[in-house]
């Protein structure tokens, strides 16, 4: 009888670590995202010592300070900051999925037409891809649980990265832009930068269940022009007629969402009349010359 006895208590308490284990690393803080930089240069750009100690003391707010993530942190940090001097505006793209450091077909559309209009209103700019998460299978499981809580630990490093940048650099505009669950994100960071009148944000396809930042600086579009987006307006029928009988596969011509579910109207081009004539007069309101 106590040996049954001993028995049951190790299997419980295996358990019962199996499942604390398991619900700290999902639900303890995300580690920062990481700002990769597209097409980047070789910048001579001497980095104050201010600039320096300021990256440092964002790191430790974030990473313990003995952590080998910290220098990766710090680096990544002053290397963006580096190549972002003498730049006008700093584009700051969050993919959607898992937001790996990825721009598929249809926003890498919307981007080429940004910069042209950036071009046009005579605003030099560079591009960063926010990474906000990274390999293995508990990453996988925290981006999961941060998608349907609205990303409260991955929208905050996000915004303080930010909030350093246009501090040490003069003048710079940073414009926030996102799809779908990374529209969540970008859009979270705005909401910590509503006081910061250089931060603007272009966001498509945010979740019906997400409430987004409003604000004079932010554009959200939840309608390509040519079909609502089911997944923005919580048309819950639509999605559930297009996913019905259908063998669960990727499409890149249609709406998806978390990789597999058909979403009909979440997708975005430069193409859609409801995508480029926004944007257009989003940028040409805020960066026009006077």
């Amino acid at each position: 009888m106590k040996g049954k006895v001993l028995k049951s208590s190790i299997i419980l308490g295996v358990i019962i670590v199996l499942l604390g284990a398991v619900g700290w690393l999902l639900f303890s803080p995300c580690p920062p995202g990481k700002l990769c930089i597209v097409n980047a240069g070789q910048s001579v750009v001497e980095i104050p010592e201010d600039v320096r100690e300021d990256a440092n003391s964002l790191a430790s707010e974030f990473i313990d300070t003995n952590s080998a993530d910290y220098d990766i942190f710090v680096d990544n940090l002053l290397e963006v900051y580096s190549e972002a001097v003498g730049n006008d505006v700093l584009l700051i793209f969050n993919s959607g999925g898992q937001g790996h450091e990825e721009i598929g077909p249809e926003w890498g559309s919307i981007l080429e037409g940004i910069e042209e209009e950036l071009d046009r209103l005579g605003y030099t700019h560079m591009l960063v891809i926010y990474e906000r998460t990274f390999g293995g299978f508990w990453n996988f499981g925290r981006e999961l649980i941060e998608t349907f809580r609205s990303y409260p630990s991955k929208g905050k490093p996000l915004a303080a990265q930010i909030g350093f940048l246009t501090e040490h650099i003069e003048d710079i505009r940073v414009i926030l832009l996102g799809e779908s669950s990374g529209a969540m994100v970008g859009s979270q960071a705005m909401k910590l930068l509503q006081a910061n009148d250089r931060v603007y944000s272009i966001q498509t396809g945010i979740p019906f269940y997400y409430r987004q930042a409003v604000s004079d600086r932010s554009l959200a579009m939840t309608s390509n022009g040519i079909a609502p987006d089911s997944l923005s307006n919580g048309d819950l029928w639509t999605i559930f007629r297009a996913n019905l009988g259908r063998i669960p596969t990727y499409r890149p011509e249609e709406g998806h969402f978390l990789f597999y579910l058909r979403t009909p109207g979440h997708i975005y081009t430069w193409d859609h009349p409801g995508v480029n004539s926004p944007i257009s007069s989003f940028l040409e309101k805020h960066f026009r010359s006077s």
